[in-house]
């Protein structure tokens, strides 16, 4: 059986983690998104046939910088919604707990 002391470092260690790979999401996520808005410039200015620039070739390069941007933005956004949704539950988790320690010491003031 874990003593209350062990559990309360274990918790805290899993908190911690749990913090960790919120932090690693968001930053990704961000990463995505700045590298679906590279790629699509680059997508813009290195394959356009500059001598020769045609309708069909801009509209073919601003479909392409479109989409890429579009990827990057919705890949993104997906793992900094989670990492952020990871985030209020850690807040959530550690309020309920200050939470409970308050009505526990409330509730001992009332013994006495």
């Amino acid at each position: 059986m874990r003593s209350p002391d062990n559990q309360r470092a274990i918790v805290v260690v899993d908190a911690r983690f749990a913090m960790f790979w919120a932090r690693v999401l968001m930053w990704l996520g961000m990463l995505f998104v700045v590298f679906g808005i590279i790629f699509s410039a680059t997508a813009l200015v290195l394959d356009m046939p500059w001598g020769k620039l045609t309708g069909q070739a801009v509209v073919e390069r601003i479909l392409a910088m479109v989409v890429l941007t579009v990827a990057g933005v919705m890949a993104g956004a997906a793992l900094i919604i989670m990492a952020e949704m990871m985030r209020v539950m850690l807040d959530q988790r550690q309020l309920l707990r200050e939470i409970k320690r308050e009505l526990g010491r409330r509730h001992d003031e009332g013994k006495e």
